[in-house]
């Protein structure tokens, strides 16, 4: 007999002897070694089930009560979640956001993917605005195409969306009301202090971590359009161009039609760690809307370090 381990002489033989004693009550009973254990284990568990019941019981209360706890937290976090909101549902602003694509040959295929992810947030945040603000992204070719069909091929579900492949020129020219059109870049003095029923706002659909400046500005020129900018300066302070990101762009201007105050809308859109120093205070009438914080500029250009979580966003939309 091979001696277990941490056992004494003593011990040893106690267990001898209850090895004993069970091969005699197995003879007596005329079971096998095998048939005489599963005798034994039905023995422990006829001895044992009421308390294996209570305890079982007692791990399925538990298991409920996370399940109650857990289904609660969750319906608490979605009310705090903005639901979609469908057109008949939104206040209608007369305005319309399009999101100039015709600079895919400029950008590398990580900045393209990070447009995709941008204007994914693009149509979340025009879905949950309680305010109709018209949303086209054009031209969707090239490599932008294929990053929609192959990594967000969801985006065919979409709703109240166009998305096309004209050319802007094209656009315009089929509207017949170049002055209605106004191109969105931080190389102006031009400042958008409201945003305008029947106006169509331009907005650069670029990633270039500002390698190429005066670009939005240049091309609003050739087709003759009207030029602005968003009022940063009035509100925050930013080192460098005051340029944002395209997505943010648009965000601001859903945030200004709920708030219908900049500095409010700025602040809820702009990332957190992205800000620095002080807002600029401005006298207003209600001194609880000066906002507290500022934003770093970023070139233009996406957050990459959000784009994973970004993708898990996008891969959730439908056409819901």
């Amino acid at each position: 007999m091979k001696r277990p381990l941490n056992l004494s002489e003593e011990e040893l033989q106690q267990l001898a002897k209850e090895k004993v004693e069970n091969d005699v009550k197995r003879q007596k009973l005329g079971l096998s070694k095998n048939q005489y254990k599963k005798l034994l284990r039905q023995q422990k568990h006829e001895e044992t089930k009421d308390e294996y019941r209570k305890s079982k019981k007692e791990k399925r209360k538990a298991a409920k009560e996370r399940a109650q706890q857990k289904a609660e937290t969750d319906r608490k976090e979605n009310e705090k979640k903005p639901g979609r909101l469908s057109p008949s549902q939104q206040l209608p602003t007369g305005v319309r956001c399009l999101v100039d694509c015709e600079f895919d040959d400029l950008m590398t295929e990580r900045e393209i993917r990070s447009l995709s992810l941008q204007i994914t947030r693009m149509y979340s945040a025009m879905r949950t605005c309680k305010y109709n603000v018209g949303l086209e992204v054009s031209p969707v070719d090239k490599n932008l195409k294929k990053q929609f069909d192959t990594k967000v091929p969801q985006h065919k579900a979409w709703k109240n969306i166009t998305m096309d492949s004209k050319p802007i020129s094209q656009i315009i020219e089929e509207s017949g009301k170049v002055e209605d059109f106004v191109y969105f870049t931080a190389d102006t003095d031009e400042v958008i202090e409201e945003l305008e029923e029947g106006k169509t706002y331009i907005i650069g659909g670029i990633v270039d971590k500002n390698r190429h400046k005066d670009l939005c500005v240049k091309k609003a020129k050739e087709l003759g359009l009207k030029v602005g900018k968003l009022p940063i300066g009035k509100y925050i302070q930013i080192s460098g161009r005051q340029v944002l990101a395209t997505s943010h762009v648009y965000e601001i201007c859903c945030k200004w039609f709920e708030y219908k105050d900049w500095g409010k809308a700025f602040h809820e859109v702009l990332p957190q760690r992205k800000l620095e120093g002080k807002v600029r205070k401005r006298v207003n009438r209600d001194v609880n809307d000066v906002v507290d914080e500022a934003v770093e500029s970023e070139g233009n250009t996406a957050e990459y370090e959000d784009e994973d979580q970004d993708q898990e966003n996008a891969e959730s939309l439908t056409a819901n």
